[in-house]
């Protein structure tokens, strides 16, 4: 499963809730659909691989490597990649039964993309449930500091913040949504309400060659 399907099935798995408690499925398999209301993401193409580079990335060091230290599980060796961007349009596929859980269920998309847009602590990938991974304790995020007014984590670099699109590699300044247009069943009884939301993504993929830069190139590896 590509980068970008699997960050929207983790963005909205348990996210999609109604006003009557209704969690919304995030269907991962193929039509039919036989119950609503339910999310479904189809791969709509692209333009494919956008460039193409060799760069040198950091990994953390297999347990199986000659260099592993127990005592640093966390340390990086820096190896050699090939790195693809390439560029994808997904479809959002909401599927309900009436106008209002159409705009309930689409108005929720939007604003998770706007959260995950703004750095939304619960979109760290350390963030379960209330508590820190990273620190093995809750979550320190309150309404009481400069960042946590905004649901931001309070010290992103001491606590390794990390926005669930950086890891999935997705370039953050080139994704966009695309206003929801309806496409519905009307030859069913009962009808069946469907909008799709378009979105748009460029991300990179990477392939070790293996071994070091011979030049001392440096790249900045943050997604923004």
């Amino acid at each position: 499963m590509i980068k970008p399907i699997r960050a929207i099935i983790q963005m909205l798995q348990g996210r999609v809730i109604l006003k009557d408690s209704t969690d919304v499925r995030i269907v991962k398999r193929e039509y039919p659909i036989d119950k609503t209301p339910c999310i479904t993401v189809d791969n709509s193409g692209g333009t494919g691989i956008v460039q193409k580079h060799i760069i040198n990335k950091n990994y953390i060091i297999p347990k199986t490597h000659p260099q592993y230290d127990p005592e640093n599980p966390n340390q990086t060796i820096s190896q050699q990649v090939i790195r693809e961007e390439r560029t994808i349009d997904l479809d959002l596929n909401v599927w309900c039964d009436d106008e209002d859980q159409r705009d309930e269920i689409t108005d929720k998309i939007i604003e998770l993309f706007y959260m995950i847009q703004s750095d939304h602590y619960t979109f760290c990938t350390n963030y379960q449930d209330g508590n820190c991974n990273y620190l093995d304790q809750q979550c320190k995020v309150t309404p009481y500091t400069a960042r946590g007014i905004k649901n931001q984590c309070p010290k992103p670099k001491e606590y390794h913040y990390q926005n669930l699109f950086n890891a999935y590699d997705i370039i953050r300044a080139a994704f966009d949504v695309a206003p929801p247009y309806i496409l519905d069943d009307l030859t069913t009884n009962p009808p069946v309400m469907r909008s799709i939301i378009r979105v748009s993504f460029s991300y990179y993929e990477y392939y070790v060659i293996g071994g070091a830069v011979s030049e001392n190139l440096n790249v900045d590896e943050e997604l923004v």
